[in-house]
């Protein structure tokens, strides 16, 4: 059976009972997980066998265990993917990876291990990243190493006499 992080609690209803075995077809988990459930603050509508869990109790649960995951980012901080946390990026190095209208998304270097962090925000509120993170810009991209030539750059070459010769 197909294992989830993330169980999708709306197809729950909040007026039914479960079994265990119920529960791990519905949410597409395996049975041990839901008694895992059981063990760790799950309750049951009594304490005799087969346990049943009632629906309502089930989606609190989740819920309430979705919501303990979650860490908010400070004013000055970014997610890093890698450490899994709110991190402080390095100093200097947060730039404006994509912008449009309404978002932008903000790209740094993680001060504990170094990799890409991110942070998507609304664009009425760049004053405010301009004071957390100092000045931004937006970074163009390279091309350096590529093989596609520039339209005015990578394949014109110049001769002897200072004429420009396309594409060697």
């Amino acid at each position: 059976m197909p294992g989830s992080k993330n169980p999708d609690r709306r197809r729950i209803r909040i007026l039914c009972t479960y079994s265990v075995p119920e529960v791990a077809a519905l949410l597409e988990v395996h049975v041990h997980t839901v008694r895992r459930w059981l063990k760790s603050g799950l309750g049951s509508i009594d304490g005799q066998s087969p346990t049943l869990i009632h629906g309502a109790e089930l989606r609190r649960y989740l819920d309430a265990r979705a919501r303990g995951k979650k860490q908010k980012c400070g004013p000055d901080e970014m997610y890093c993917l890698s450490c899994r946390a709110p991190r402080l990026p390095i100093l200097g190095s947060v730039h404006i990876g994509d912008l449009n209208e309404k978002t932008v998304r903000l790209v740094g270097a993680c001060c504990t291990c170094g990799r890409k962090i991110c942070r998507a925000g609304s664009v009425s509120r760049l004053q405010e990243y301009t004071a957390s993170f100092g000045p931004l810009q937006r970074r163009t991209p390279s091309l350096k190493g590529s093989s596609i030539p520039l339209l005015d750059g990578d394949s014109k070459e110049q001769d002897e006499n200072g004429q420009v010769q396309r594409g060697k």
